[in-house]
């Protein structure tokens, strides 16, 4: 997963898998089958492993604002948390180099993408009946809002942005909602 995570699915080759699972090649083909098919086992343990730690931080908030809030700043320690090489998000990732043509990746990120929402949908609107978000525009709306927003700081986290500056835009961008 972090070979793929820090390169990509085209830039891996099977040299890096080795060096990285310490595995021989033919081992890793026995187990996965090929290249697409262990970076779909990355990919959907990146997925499974971002989804629990959203669920972690929000049962671990005092306020459904707080858990916003630490779901949010989690997410970008994890896409700068190299600081050799700023990875990004690796489910921002495979949808910019996979999704247009990966009807595998793109079912697995769609799924993941629909539930992420679903979820903070709801942690959304129950800090809007708690007087904590605005609601001035539908929870639907705020979140796809700070969805995309992550995915631009997730993406320029890999270039001239610095993980302060993120945290800065992000606690601003929250500001904006409440």
């Amino acid at each position: 997963m972090q070979s793929f995570w820090a390169h990509g699915y085209e830039s891996t080759s099977m040299a890096d898998l080795v060096e990285a699972t310490g595995l021989h090649k033919g081992s890793i083909y026995q187990a996965f089958g090929n290249k697409h098919q262990l970076f779909i086992a990355a990919l959907k343990a990146y997925l499974d492993g971002m989804l629990a730690q959203k669920n972690e931080a929000l049962k671990a908030a005092d306020s459904p604002l707080d858990g916003i809030r630490s779901v949010l700043h989690t997410m970008l320690e994890i896409a700068d948390d190299d600081a050799a090489c700023p990875r990004g998000c690796m489910a921002l990732n495979a949808l910019v180099e996979l999704n247009p043509h990966d009807p595998e990746v793109r079912q697995l990120l769609e799924s993941f993408m629909t539930r992420t929402r679903e979820s903070m949908v709801e942690v959304v609107r129950q800090a809007q009946d708690a007087g904590q978000v605005s609601r001035s525009r539908p929870a639907e709306l705020i979140t796809m809002m700070m969805m995309t927003f992550m995915s631009g700081l997730a993406a320029q986290l890999k270039g001239p942005l610095t993980k302060p500056e993120a945290h800065q835009l992000l606690d601003a961008q929250l500001e904006m909602v409440t």
